[in-house]
């Protein structure tokens, strides 16, 4: 893949409850912002080949799992039917869970992808549209730690929120 975008979030929450919420495939418009229904697609509701159907005010995609770790996460490629979703060339995104204590985790998305249109594609990734799926992937990263939490899905205005918070408290590498 030639781009990547990483996020990590703390959940207060033990890792093996985050993983009950996370394996439940249908709930992804619960924590993922701009996406408002979620349908599983396939007799398969987890594990390898497991499909979902997700879509916003803007936008549709299937998301189908390529790899299952029980336990901790998930690998899934981004795609409209039997094409890539666009405007990739190819797109999987990762979802992971690692436990920092018995009371917390962290939550690590990870987006990998090509862009599609060839050298127009990666022009516009590089003005613009590589920032934006950077702060997509906070934004999803966040809003999980968020759902899983409190049960509830993030208003804008909590996402405005949880951005500051999350800047005022990053540390710097060392």
């Amino acid at each position: 893949m030639g781009h990547i975008a990483v996020y990590n979030a703390t959940a207060n929450i033990p890792a093996d409850q985050a993983w009950l919420k996370l394996k439940d495939l249908s709930q992804a418009h619960n924590y993922v912002p701009n996406i408002t229904k979620c349908t599983i697609t396939t007799a398969q509701k987890e594990g390898v080949g497991a499909s979902r159907r997700v879509s916003g005010p803007q936008q549709a995609l299937d998301e189908t799992v390529t790899e299952w770790n029980e336990g901790r996460g998930f690998v899934i490629r981004l795609h409209n039917g039997d094409k890539p979703a666009k405007p990739f060339g190819d797109a999987k995104f990762t979802y992971r869970i690692d436990s920092i204590n018995d009371k917390s985790c962290k939550l690590t998305c990870t987006m990998t992808y090509e862009m599609g249109m060839g050298f127009l594609g990666n022009l516009l990734h590089s003005w613009f549209i590589g920032k934006i799926i950077r702060g997509n992937i906070r934004d999803v990263a966040l809003s999980m730690a968020y759902f899983y939490e409190t049960g509830k899905k993030p208003s804008k205005d909590d996402l405005v929120r949880l951005r500051a918070d999350d800047k005022k408290n990053a540390k710097p590498f060392p």
